[in-house]
């Protein structure tokens, strides 16, 4: 296949402009906000919407998760966590239904992926650049701050009127750390692609920093991976890129399986010899969805099941594929690993014109993932949009650089 060296230029000054503005919030919302992303990334896409050309027959991935979406509300009829009829009385009250937030963040968060795949060259180089610098920044400033005991967060907040103590400022700003972990990798792209090694040195420095001091240890786990993927993809090329895929798809394929088993080995109880108290809640959390996927393996419990089970699972699973299989069975686990696993093949086929991208795209997933497996909900937005933000990023390096070709990641029906 022969790389394509721009994107169309019809529709794309504003399409540049619009994704330099989620680029230019991407450190402040990442260092004081992490919430925003969902909004930014919901804005994003109606603002490239007016531009976007006639929709065609959705892609693949669009497909998969439109069926995920449809399989997750049709879920809501069996869920506990389903809410009461005549509840929903106005639309304030429909929006914060997750099944409804999931079609939503689908057409938004598709949309604006979608737009970046528009850029022109130049338009994608100016978005990169934006991103790399704006990544930077909030790795040094949120690095710095770790190493202050978070006391400019503090003083934000008092000047805010709105307090804060310090150990939940930490805690606070170490929230940043899980963005800096996946845009990590677009961000050195970036700059490594400009010539700035030294701003790839202090990036890696300032993530490393921040997670470490701030206790974030599922990031530095993502970054490890990460590597390890990069330098598989780098290395290896097409061979790399499928050795990804079956990382991939093994776990959404085994997970309570793997945890049932390893109970029943008496491993489970090794582990909770050797980690701590937070990483023992884990296991016992994993112990307990595992057990009760065992109830309803094939549909599951139902959409947000996880959060009616108290104080055994506090909210969600603390992994994505035991939540995906604890709430949506086998068909939703199984749904959620084709769309990873498409991605995963798109990082082989790109490996063959460009290993490079094709190896930042890798582990920008990789260390999505990881972080999904360790620390936060399926269906957080924030954390969803965070996604959608990344594959924007891998989008403009990857089109600035003159490399990209069309299996770079499309998920929106546009095109």
């Amino acid at each position: 296949m022969i790389a394509k060296a721009a994107g169309p230029e019809k529709g794309t000054p504003w399409l540049t402009g619009v994704m330099i503005f989620v680029f230019v919030m991407t450190p402040l919302l990442g260092y004081l906000a992490q919430l925003g992303f969902a909004p930014l990334m919901a804005l994003a896409g109606l603002l490239v919407l007016p531009v976007m050309a006639r929709p065609r027959a959705p892609a693949a991935p669009t497909l998969i998760l439109l069926l995920l979406a449809i399989w997750a509300a049709a879920s809501m009829t069996w869920s506990p966590a389903a809410p009461p009829a005549g509840s929903l009385k106005d639309y304030g009250d429909v929006e914060k239904v997750t099944a409804v937030k999931l079609f939503l963040q689908l057409a938004l968060y598709g949309a604006a992926a979608a737009a970046a795949l528009r850029l022109s060259v130049r338009g994608a180089d100016r978005v990169a650049t934006v991103m790399g610098f704006g990544v930077l920044a909030l790795a040094v400033f949120v690095g710095f701050d770790a190493l202050t005991g978070a006391a400019m967060f503090q003083k934000l907040r008092v000047l805010s009127g709105d307090p804060i103590r310090p150990d939940l400022a930490k805690v606070k700003i170490s929230i940043g750390c899980y963005v800096m972990a996946v845009m990590f990798w677009p961000a050195a792209a970036a700059l490594a692609q400009r010539g700035k090694q030294a701003a790839v040195v202090l990036l890696l420095a300032g993530v490393l920093t921040a997670s470490v001091l701030a206790s974030a240890d599922s990031c530095l786990v993502a970054l490890a991976a990460g590597g390890v993927v990069w330098l598989l993809v780098k290395g290896l090329g097409k061979a790399g890129g499928r050795l990804l895929t079956l990382a991939i798809a093994i776990p959404f394929m085994v997970a309570p399986i793997a945890v049932l088993w390893a109970i029943q080995t008496g491993f489970w109880g090794w582990l909770h010899g050797l980690v701590p108290a937070s990483w023992d809640a884990r296991l016992n959390i994993w112990a307990f969805a595992a057990d009760h996927i065992q109830d309803h393996p094939f549909r599951g419990w139902g959409l947000d099941a996880s959060r009616t089970f108290g104080d055994a699972i506090p909210l969600h699973t603390h992994n994505a594929q035991l939540q995906l299989w604890l709430e949506l069975g086998a068909v939703g686990a199984a749904l959620a690993g084709a769309f990873f696993c498409w991605l995963a093949h798109g990082v082989t086929r790109a490996a063959e014109t460009d290993r490079g991208g094709a190896a930042m795209s890798g582990a920008a997933l990789t260390s999505y993932l990881v972080i999904g497996a360790l620390s936060f909900g399926v269906w957080q937005e924030w954390w969803i949009a965070v996604g959608a933000l990344a594959v924007v990023a891998c989008a403009a390096v990857r089109l600035s650089s003159g490399e990209y070709s069309d299996e770079l990641v499309e998920i929106s029906p546009n095109d």
